[in-house]
């Protein structure tokens, strides 16, 4: 079990201990103990390369989705998980247990979506091959 001591907001030190999974580097970044968050492994969903050689993979994920935890705060609202959409830190939202359904629930029609687009393009592909 991982665990961090640092200085609080009042000027104190303290100790907390870290969720199993929390990858957060709380040290580095010189965090007070008792307003930070504990973070997951980022889950990325990365777009392939551009079938053109000359256009290079894209710099950011698709979808940048990780678990975060108030490092002192016991409320439910507390844990969440954070959906980032590029590169800036701002623009992401906070998602609880019935927001990840819904996405969930979107990522299925989408796939759905992907899937039938997927069949047509591989259609069109068969049918110019026969000319």
């Amino acid at each position: 079990m991982k665990t961090y001591t640092g200085r609080t907001m009042g000027g104190a030190v303290a100790t907390i201990t870290c969720p199993d999974w929390c990858v957060m580097d709380h040290e580095y970044w010189n965090e007070e103990v008792d307003d930070c968050f504990h973070e997951a492994e980022p889950l990325e969903l990365h777009p392939p390369r551009d079938r053109d050689p000359r256009i290079g993979a894209p710099l950011f994920p698709l979808l940048d989705l990780r678990l975060r935890l108030h490092s002192t705060e016991m409320t439910p609202d507390a844990a969440s998980v954070w959906l980032q959409y590029s590169e800036y830190k701002g623009d992401g939202i906070e998602l609880d247990v019935r927001g990840l359904d819904q996405l969930l629930a979107r990522l299925d029609t989408y796939r759905a979506g992907v899937a039938e687009l997927r069949e047509k393009l591989a259609a069109a592909e068969n049918e110019r091959r026969r000319r």
